[in-house]
């Protein structure tokens, strides 16, 4: 079996549709007339993409519907002619402000979300759960040595807390008895 593609690379199998023939493929649809597009002319010389003016022209495949280039000049359809393209026109062809583009993004992000989502269900169903548990490790020696060691620390600055408050009671004392003349 050959896989056939039609202009600008694109998969007829998998990129156009048996039930409507006259449907170019979506990343190349601007490199087609109007009525220029048949499936079953995919992966013939004349399948019915780009104007020809000299040397063989090529359909460039994009997000926006692709573009023909023949030498140095760039065309798109619009109904049933081709119009030129300025350089303009080519650069605003991929600016990022479209609403189109958000909604590329937000779909592919939620394709992504669902195919991690899927795996780590189908891994956790065949018992390799991808994403660990903490366990308790029940270890009494482990366990009464971070208790130990908590308990040592919390006692030492305990006693470092006793210890400033009664030198600075001292000194206080010290100091107002000083000052009252009484020593």
């Amino acid at each position: 079996m050959v896989n056939v593609n039609c202009s600008g690379g694109q998969d007829r199998d998998t990129t156009t549709s048996e039930t409507h023939p006259d449907r170019p493929p979506q990343k190349t649809k601007n490199c087609y007339l109007t009525d220029g597009f048949d499936r079953d002319r995919c992966g013939t010389a004349d399948d019915g993409a780009c104007p020809t003016h000299g040397q063989a022209p090529s359909c460039i495949p994009g997000d926006y519907g692709g573009y023909c280039k023949d030498n140095d000049r760039y065309y798109q359809s619009v109904g049933s002619s081709f119009v030129q393209l300025s350089n303009e026109d080519l650069l605003n062809r991929h600016k990022s402000d479209s609403p189109n583009t958000d909604i590329r993004v937000r779909r592919a992000l939620r394709d992504q979300e669902r195919i991690m989502t899927n795996k780590i269900r189908e891994l956790q169903i065949m018992g390799r759960d991808p994403i660990p548990k903490k366990s308790k490790v029940v270890n009494d020696d482990n366990d009464n040595n971070d208790e130990d060691v908590h308990s040592s620390v919390s006692s030492i600055l305990f006693n470092i807390g006793m210890v400033s408050s009664i030198l600075i009671f001292i000194a206080s004392l010290s100091f107002i008895l000083i000052h009252k003349k009484i020593i």
